[in-house]
C-alpha cells in the first residue's frame, strides 16, 4: 500500500511539474548586443603532473550576449531556451562561409540578466582563413543570434551584414560550439546561464 501511494505521490509531482512548465508564456528574449572576440586556448596546471610548454596558443573566436527573458509573471523559471548561433566569416579565396551551432540554456528567471557565449574552435576558423594559429577579427563579416522557446522565436540579434535573416542565403554549416564543448567550460562558471546537460 505504501508503495502504490509512493508511486502516486511521484506521478502527481510530476505531472503538476509539466502542467506548471507548459502555463508559463515567453513574451519576448531581449539579446543586448554581440561581443566578438578571440581567445587564445585557456592553460591549466595540475598539481601531479609534469607542466608542458605551449609557447604559443592557438586563437578561439568568442561569440557573447547579454540577454533578458521576459515570462507573463515576473521571477517565473523559464525551463529552456534555445539559442542558435550564425558565425559569417571570409574565407581564404575572399568567399563568404556561415557556421552555426545551438546552445540550451535552462532555468531562467524571467527579468533576470544572463549572458551566453558560443566558440569557434581553431581548426573551424583555419579551415576556413587558411591560417590555423591565428585568427583575424576583421575576418568577421556577420554575427547573428535567435532565441526560441517551444520552437516559436522570442528574439535575437545581428551584428555586421545585411538586415533580415541574412545567413538562410548562406547554407550554414555546423561549426559554432557551446561552452560546454570547450577548454573554457571551467572558466567563469557563474557569468553565464546554465547549460542542458547532454549525455
Amino acid at each position: 500500500m505504501k508503495k502504490f501511494l509512493t508511486i502516486a505521490t511521484l506521478v502527481s509531482f510530476s505531472a503538476g511539474l509539466s502542467i506548471q512548465a507548459q502555463q508559463i508564456q515567453v513574451e519576448s528574449v531581449q539579446v543586448k548586443g554581440i561581443e566578438s572576440s578571440t581567445q587564445p586556448t585557456p592553460q591549466f596546471e595540475a598539481g601531479n603532473v609534469k607542466g608542458k610548454n605551449v609557447p604559443s596558443p592557438r586563437d578561439w573566436l568568442e561569440v557573447e550576449v547579454e540577454f533578458e527573458a521576459k515570462a507573463s509573471e515576473r521571477g517565473a523559471v523559464i525551463p529552456e531556451l534555445l539559442f542558435r548561433y550564425y558565425v559569417a566569416i571570409q574565407a581564404e579565396d575572399g568567399s563568404t562561409k556561415v557556421l552555426t551551432g545551438d546552445v540550451n540554456h535552462v532555468n531562467i528567471v524571467s527579468g533576470e540578466k544572463y549572458f551566453s557565449a558560443v566558440y569557434v574552435s581553431p581548426p573551424s576558423l583555419g579551415a576556413i582563413t587558411g591560417d590555423y594559429r591565428r585568427f583575424q577579427e576583421a575576418s568577421i563579416k556577420a554575427v547573428a543570434v535567435e532565441v526560441f522557446y517551444n520552437g516559436v522565436s522570442k528574439g535575437g540579434e545581428t551584428s555586421g551584414g545585411p538586415t533580415g535573416r541574412w545567413w538562410e542565403a548562406l547554407q550554414p554549416q555546423p561549426g559554432v560550439l557551446g561552452r560546454e564543448k570547450t577548454p573554457f567550460a571551467l572558466l567563469w562558471i557563474d557569468r553565464y546561464a546554465d547549460v542542458k546537460a547532454t549525455n
